[in-house]
């Protein structure tokens, strides 16, 4: 699965769990002007770690954008054989 196929499975995720314009869902929007707080940041992680098959450690939280999401989620996958 390549970055882009984690971007879109991320988007989608984030869709599906808040009202939001597809559009502004880039890989610079930060969470902050998505109006993605800590804990809706800890809910995405989490359908993130179940649709992915990863772990996600609480000290790998400190993600400001999509971008820094989708860098996680593909390094998690592929330290953690994922891929």
């Amino acid at each position: 699965m390549s970055t882009m196929d984690t971007y879109e499975t991320l988007k989608e995720i984030m869709l599906d769990k808040f009202e939001m314009d597809a559009s502004a869902l880039t890989m610079e929007a930060t969470l902050e002007s998505l109006a993605i707080d800590s804990l809706d940041t800890f809910d995405i992680i989490f359908a993130a770690e179940e649709k992915f098959d990863i772990k996600v450690p609480n000290d790998e939280v400190e993600i400001k954008t999509v971008g820094d999401v989708v860098s996680l989620i593909d390094r998690l996958r592929k330290e953690q054989g994922k891929v």
